[in-house]
């Protein structure tokens, strides 16, 4: 029977790390209770990089909420918009539907053909090709939105994590700060103070590294916002251009309905056979 050489330097630092790991939590915990207890000091951030922060954060949920209103304007039915939110998940494009003034248009396309010998006929197929040809521009500016608008939110939002991550990281560094100054403070002896200081300034080094390059990003974050707001005029575009286009062909449509040929023939054909019947 064969037994396996076990490491045992292996195990030990395992070991070791795993103790290290637990007393990093240890000290974090203990660190946040105090500060929510009010026993324990704090490093407070500048003010400036408050603010960076406060604008980075509102943005964020101003952007998530205008892109979900945005999408129930543009796809009113749940269903369709969790299915578009999967595909888009997986990296697929969004499948194409009628809108539903395109459906209307059909229905009405297909109640005239059935009814095409009557006025009532010939006046479902003038409105069905209209409204077809309104919902197929209201596809184009729902395509035109999604692609200008919805799109660039969601891409932006989709880099939120890494940001947010350096910021966790951060807060955990800054715990690790206090927590070694707290230790500092609580010392009985100089020399322990003075062993303990040197992981005050081990903690101190890498807290101020992560500070800096959480700043650059969230600097970098919030001019990237800033200019966000082109999306916000190529949305007001879209809207114009669809809505100048939906009113150009509802009047024309209006026209072609109130002079269609056949307006009052049947009424007249009534009247005229009620009279040869007299």
């Amino acid at each position: 029977m064969k037994y396996e050489k076990i490491d045992r330097k292996a195990e030990g630092s395992a070991g070791k790390q795993f103790a290290h790991f637990v007393k990093v939590g240890y000290n974090r915990a203990r660190q946040v209770t105090g500060e929510k207890l009010g026993t324990a000091q704090r490093t407070d951030y500048d003010r400036e990089f408050q603010d960076l922060c406060n604008r980075v954060d509102k943005h964020s949920f101003w952007a998530s909420m205008l892109t979900s209103k945005v999408e129930l304007v543009l796809q009113p039915n749940p269903a369709y918009r969790f299915e578009d939110f999967v595909t888009e998940k997986i990296g697929n494009e969004r499948e194409i539907r009628h809108t539903y003034t395109e459906q209307l248009g059909i229905c009405m396309l297909n109640a005239g053909s059935d009814m095409s010998a009557s006025d009532y006929g010939q006046c479902l197929l003038i409105m069905g090709d209209y409204e077809n040809r309104i919902g197929e521009s209201e596809h184009r500016m729902i395509k035109s939105a999604f692609h200008k608008f919805v799109k660039p939110f969601m891409d932006a939002a989709s880099k939120e994590g890494a940001i947010n991550t350096e910021r966790r990281t951060l807060t955990a560094l800054r715990l690790d700060l206090d927590a070694a100054k707290n230790r500092v403070r609580a010392a009985k002896t100089a020399e322990e103070m003075k062993d303990l200081e040197q992981f005050v300034d081990e903690a101190q080094k890498k807290f101020d590294e992560q500070y800096e390059l959480t700043r650059e990003i969230l600097e970098d974050r919030d001019q990237k916002n800033a200019d966000m707001v082109v999306h916000l005029e190529d949305l007001s575009a879209v809207q114009v251009e669809y809505f100048k286009e939906a009113y150009d062909l509802a009047v024309e449509m209006q026209q072609k309905v109130m002079n269609r040929p056949t307006k009052g023939k049947e009424v007249r054909q009534r009247k005229v056979s009620s009279s040869d019947e007299e």
